[in-house]
């Protein structure tokens, strides 16, 4: 497997422009077909306009937006334009709720998606909401930028946070074109259970798999020693100089995750490091 087409989105003109840097250079690593598209969302929220003003209002509310959209486009053209890379950059506009739909559609035709890091800084939640329509809706994995990361290269150091689950696999799957790459990839295990399938090996059909594919592979276990799994994954990712943390995303369903919490929005908040996920 290699990425031969990857895939970034924006959406405000405002916005941190990391995820973008990132693209283009991963895209020139990987020789891969880089497309950029470009959204404006129009957030008119349906009956908030008393009568007779409400059309008037969804007019303009979708004017604007497609005149970011189209700003948008000129400047993501402009960047590209001396770039020694294969892109191209399309501009759409969507109504409220048309968002999740359309992505689902659009972006099930790339290998890879690179998005800004949601719930971190400014980010909003069209940023959530992007995400998560990748993940779900096209079911395409997301490498996840936070602000001022760059890419330099390869991934020389990456940890895979390993429960045993789909998500994890599926990850671990999407990020095999890297691992090949690596000096080394370790499966990380934080408080396996006692009474675990794999119990007496934990990690080792992964490890077995990923060797297969042309990986260097350690296993790691871990005690739970900080307040989350994954404040402890971040905390020894830091102390080893990982460069690319890859787990499974939402093991539990959204609402869950929403209200009480999870390892997966966890990780979004506070990562530095770029993150692959898949569900």
């Amino acid at each position: 497997m290699t990425y031969t087409s990857i895939a970034t989105i924006l959406h405000n003109k405002d916005a941190d422009k990391s995820a973008l840097e990132f693209a283009i250079c991963f895209a020139r690593h990987h020789d891969a077909h880089l497309h950029v598209l470009c959204t404006g969302v129009d957030e008119t929220e349906p009956g908030f306009y008393y009568a007779g003003a409400h059309a008037i209002a969804v007019q303009q509310n979708f004017d604007l937006a497609r005149e970011e959209a189209d700003q948008l486009e000129t400047a993501a053209q402009a960047r590209l334009a001396s770039e020694d890379i294969k892109w191209d950059v399309q501009s759409v506009t969507v109504m409220p709720g048309g968002l999740d739909p359309f992505l689902a559609d659009h972006m099930r035709f790339f290998d890879l998606t690179i998005l800004p890091a949601p719930h971190q800084g400014n980010n909003d939640r069209i940023d959530a909401m992007t995400f998560e329509a990748c993940l779900f809706g096209a079911d395409v994995p997301v490498l996840v930028v936070p602000q001022g990361v760059e890419m330099k290269g390869n991934f020389n150091n990456i940890k895979v946070a390993w429960d045993d689950g789909v998500e994890a696999m599926a990850a671990a799957r999407a990020a095999l074109p890297l691992m090949k790459d690596a000096k080394i990839t370790t499966i990380a295990i934080v408080d396996p259970p006692m009474h675990a399938p794999d119990r007496s090996d934990p990690g080792g059909k992964l490890a077995a798999y990923l060797v297969r594919n042309g990986a260097k592979v350690d296993v790691a276990i871990h005690a739970r020693t900080q307040p989350s799994i994954a404040a402890q994954l971040l905390a020894r990712a830091a102390e080893t100089d990982v460069d690319l943390m890859v787990m499974g995303a939402y093991g539990h369903s959204r609402m869950r995750e929403a209200i009480l919490g999870g390892v997966t929005r966890d990780m979004l908040r506070l990562t530095t490091l770029p993150l692959l996920m898949a569900h």
